[in-house]
């Protein structure tokens, strides 16, 4: 969408902000978001110029439709089919 870093900054946070409220939900150990499979890969996944899921969310940010950035891609973007996932943990648990 053309933002500079601060914006770049908002979203990392947000998204740290998200992986503990998933943590939470599913009892998972908050220390583990602070290791490679955590923060890690969100770094990797936000700044990484080959990260697929990142390749994604450009996309989407410039306004393409998502299923037209699946069938032009020859690989998965894995996190496309857990976010539907993700947000069911986290509305389960918020609702009860």
């Amino acid at each position: 969408m053309g933002f500079k870093m601060n914006s770049a900054a908002l979203l990392v946070t947000r998204a740290c902000a998200e992986m503990r409220q998933l943590t939470a939900a599913m009892k998972a150990d908050q220390n583990t978001l602070n290791g490679l499979s955590g923060i890690g890969d969100l770094m990797l996944t936000c700044f990484g110029p080959a990260s697929r899921n990142r390749s994604v969310g450009v996309r989407l940010g410039k306004g393409e439709k998502l299923q037209a950035i699946l069938d032009s891609m020859g690989e998965v973007a894995e996190g496309v089919p857990t976010a539907g996932a993700t947000l069911s943990i986290i509305v389960c648990d918020l609702t009860g």
